[in-house]
Parts: C-alpha cells; sequence; structure tokens
C-alpha cells in the first residue's frame, strides 16, 4: 500500500512537471512568433506544426494574419504567411479555413497582372524563371506576396472541402496573375473532387501562360488519373524550354500515379540539365515504378 502511495505522487509529480514544461514551450514559441527576425518567426511555426498537440494551431492562425498595427513589421511579411499557411495545411484542422479565406481575399486583391514583356522586379511577385521571386527557384527572404497566396491555396486544397474555400478556388483559377490560377489549380488537385474537373478543362482553353497551362493539366491528369490526351500533353511539356515547366510536367506524370508515365520520365531524365529539374525527375520516376499496396 506504501509503495502505491508513492507510485502515486511520482506519477503526479511527472505529470505536473510535464505540464509546466508545455506551458513554458508554447509561452516561448508565442514571443518568438512576435520576433523582428523572420528565421526566427519560422523556425517558431516548424515548432508548433510538427508536435502531436494542436494547442499551437491559434498561434499559428495568429502569425498568418499579421499584426495589423504595424504593417511594416516583420511578422506582416509574406514569408510568415507563407511558412504559416503550410503549417496549416500540415495541421490538417478545418479551423483554419475562414482565416485562410481571408488573408488570401485581403492580400490577393492588389497583386499585380502578369506581363511577360515588362522586366519584372522580385516587389512585382512571380515574373519569368530568371526570377528571385519565381515559383521554384526561390530563398527564404525572397518569398513575395505572390508566392504566399498560393501556398494559402493549396492549403485550401488540402483541407476539408466547404462551399466557401470552393467558390474561392473557382474565383482564383481566373485571377489575372498567372502564379495565382496556377497554384488555384494545384489546390483543386489537392481536394481531389472530381466537380472541380469542368472549371479546370474550361480554363486549360484559355490559358496562354506555359506555366500555368502545365499547372491545369497536372490537376486534371491527377484527378483523372486515365492516359488520355491530357496525360499526353504533359508527357510532351517535359521538353518545355522553361525549367519550371518541366518540373510542372514531372510533377504531373508522377499524379497520374501510372507506371505507363515512367519511360517518358526517364527518357527526360537522360537529357535534363537543370540540377533542381533533375533531383524532382528522379524522385517522380522512382516513386512511378516502386512497388506499393493499393
Amino acid at each position: 500500500m506504501k509503495f502505491q502511495s508513492v507510485l502515486l505522487l511520482f506519477v503526479l509529480l511527472n505529470a505536473s512537471l510535464f505540464s509546466e514544461q508545455e506551458d513554458i514551450f508554447f509561452e516561448t514559441q508565442r514571443k518568438r512568433l512576435n520576433s523582428s527576425d523572420l528565421f526566427e518567426i519560422r523556425d517558431a511555426i516548424d515548432r508548433l506544426t510538427f508536435i502531436k498537440s494542436n494547442k499551437g494551431l491559434r498561434d499559428i492562425l495568429s502569425a498568418l494574419e499579421g499584426n495589423p498595427n504595424f504593417p511594416t513589421s516583420e511578422n506582416n511579411a509574406p514569408a510568415v504567411k507563407f511558412y504559416a499557411a503550410k503549417a496549416l495545411s500540415k495541421k490538417g484542422d478545418s479551423i483554419a479555413i475562414p482565416v485562410l479565406i481571408k488573408v488570401f481575399q485581403k492580400e490577393s486583391g492588389s497583386i499585380v497582372e502578369y506581363n511577360p514583356p515588362k522586366q519584372r522586379k522580385i516587389t512585382d511577385g512571380v515574373a519569368d524563371r530568371y526570377s528571385n521571386s519565381s515559383p521554384y527557384f526561390y530563398e527564404d527572404g525572397e518569398i513575395s506576396m505572390v508566392l504566399a497566396c498560393g501556398e494559402i491555396l493549396r492549403a485550401l486544397g488540402s483541407l476539408p472541402h466547404t462551399e466557401t474555400s470552393g467558390s474561392t478556388l473557382k474565383q482564383a483559377l481566373s485571377h489575372p496573375n498567372f502564379y495565382i490560377r496556377s497554384s488555384a489549380a494545384d489546390a483543386m488537385y489537392e481536394s481531389n473532387r472530381k466537380e472541380y474537373l469542368t472549371n479546370l478543362v474550361e480554363t486549360l482553353g484559355k490559358e496562354l501562360i506555359p506555366y500555368t497551362k502545365i499547372s491545369i493539366l497536372a490537376a486534371i491528369v491527377g484527378i483523372e488519373r486515365l492516359p488520355n490526351q491530357n496525360f499526353k500533353s504533359v508527357t510532351e511539356m517535359l521538353s518545355d524550354k522553361d525549367p519550371e515547366v518541366r518540373k510542372k510536367a514531372s510533377v504531373g506524370l508522377r499524379r497520374i500515379d501510372l507506371r505507363i508515365a515512367a519511360p517518358y520520365l526517364e527518357k527526360a531524365i537522360e537529357i535534363e540539365n537543370h540540377p533542381v529539374v533533375l533531383t524532382q525527375m528522379k524522385e517522380d520516376y522512382n516513386f512511378l515504378i516502386s512497388f506499393r499496396n493499393p
């Protein structure tokens, strides 16, 4: 009896200590989220993402919204919204949907239209493949609001479907900026809802920008998962002159998840000279030929 009492006391003390340590952990991350150091904020978001508890979910939502009282602070930087959206996608909780929509609608309205002949700057958002703010080849300190809004859309697509999130994605598919349209297509694929196929097919017929066109095609192929004409069109874009388009085409073939796509990637790998694209192609090829349970 005495031993049981001592054991119970030991368990209670440990539980109390763990609870106190947990409180300290979350309080520390909240303070770091209010830091003026972007990388400190990102690390805090990462720590709150990869824990089993959802206790830090509202802190990530606050980071996504930013601080309206200090518009120029690092707390409102596009990179913070970018990583917060990624975190919310991983958390998978539908409580994030209204906030994601609110922030997207607020920020996407001021994003400029893509204009190929004009020399673009990082502050203009995503430009051509030589831009530091391009869809794939960017660094942490160069994330534009265009990239952040794109990540918000992808997060919406990965979360449980709602009527408002669906209408937001459909509207974004006709946004003036090509990368926003591309991200909306990605989000529709993430949702894996066949009801989006009509919207995607209609938009594909009007799209002129190669990067957005392959994004829409990759979404259609990923949802259909059929070796049809859309699949053939994706394979043809593996030879596009733009490395971003080739990379997206590789992702599209992975999405179809059929071994019939592997030979096309194998041939593309033989001539690919961009290291980032080559890595993606090899990863997608290995995925397609790997043995997986149905």
